[in-house]
C-alpha cells in the first residue's frame, strides 16, 4: 500500500510573517474590504473570519452571478492583492531547523512526499529556491490548481490520487490543514511549535516538532508490514 506525507508551507516547514497574528489580523481586513470593493456584497462574507473561507465564499457567488469579463477582472484584481501578501511572506521565510532532517528521513522511508498549499506557485517557487527543497517533493498543489482552497479537500484529493496513494497524512499547523484532511478520509497531523499554544481544534496528531511526523509514519508503516 502506497504510503503519501502531504504538507502545508507556511509556518509548517518555513516560518513566515503569518505567524505575527496581526499580520493574519490585516490580511483578512483587506480581504474583505478587496472583494467588496470587486463586487462581492458584504452581507455574502458576513460572519466569516478567515481569508481563505471569504475568497472560497467569493468563488461561489461568482460563478453564479458573474459574467466571464466579470469574472475575469476580479481574479486579475485578486491575483495582485494576493502577490503582495504572498511574494513578500515567502522572501522573508526562514527554514525550521528540523524541516530538512525529517524530509530526508521521510524519503529513507520511501513514503511519497508532497505539498498543498493555500499560496501561490510563485511564491512556492521562492521558498524552495531559497531553501533547496524542491527535490524533496513529488507534487505540489497550490491556489492556481484549485476551485476552492483548503479547507476543501480538493487539493488534497489531487495530490493523493497524483502520488497513487492508499493511505495519506496531512501535516500543517491550522484548523483548515486539520478539516480538509478529515473531509479527504485522511489522517491529520499538527504542528504547534509554541509548547503554551493549546488546540483548539480536532486532529488526529498533535505535535511541537516534525520530528514527531517521523515517529508516527514509522508506527504507520510497521503497523501495514503485522497486518
Amino acid at each position: 500500500m502506497t504510503v503519501a506525507v502531504l504538507f502545508d508551507l507556511e509556518d509548517t516547514l518555513v516560518q513566515t510573517p503569518w505567524s505575527n497574528f496581526q499580520h493574519v489580523i490585516e490580511f483578512r481586513r483587506n480581504t474583505r474590504e478587496k472583494l467588496v470593493e470587486l463586487g462581492i456584497p458584504r452581507n455574502e462574507l458576513e460572519g466569516i473570519e478567515r481569508a481563505t473561507l471569504m475568497r472560497n465564499k467569493a468563488s461561489e457567488y461568482i460563478e453564479k452571478h458573474f459574467t466571464i469579463t466579470e469574472k475575469e477582472r476580479l481574479q486579475q484584481e485578486m491575483e495582485e492583492f494576493l502577490s503582495r501578501y504572498e511574494l513578500d511572506s515567502a522572501r522573508k521565510s526562514k527554514l525550521f531547523q528540523d524541516t530538512i532532517p525529517i524530509l530526508e528521513e521521510l524519503r529513507k522511508l520511501k513514503v511519497r512526499i508532497g505539498v498543498v498549499t493555500n499560496t501561490s506557485a510563485k511564491a512556492v517557487e521562492i521558498v524552495f529556491r531559497l531553501h533547496c527543497l524542491k527535490r524533496y517533493f513529488e507534487v505540489v498543489i497550490t491556489r492556481e490548481d484549485v476551485a476552492r482552497l483548503k479547507p476543501d479537500p480538493e487539493g488534497i484529493l489531487n495530490a493523493v490520487k497524483k502520488l497513487g496513494a492508499r493511505r495519506f497524512f496531512m501535516v500543517g499547523d491550522l484548523s483548515l490543514d486539520a478539516e480538509a484532511a478529515r473531509s479527504a478520509k485522511g489522517t491529520s497531523i499538527i504542528i504547534k511549535r509554541n509548547p503554551d499554544e493549546k488546540l483548539d481544534f480536532q486532529s488526529d496528531h498533535a505535535i511541537q516538532s516534525l520530528s514527531g511526523v517521523l515517529r508516527i509514519i514509522q508506527v504507520a508503516l510497521k503497523s501495514k508490514l503485522s497486518s
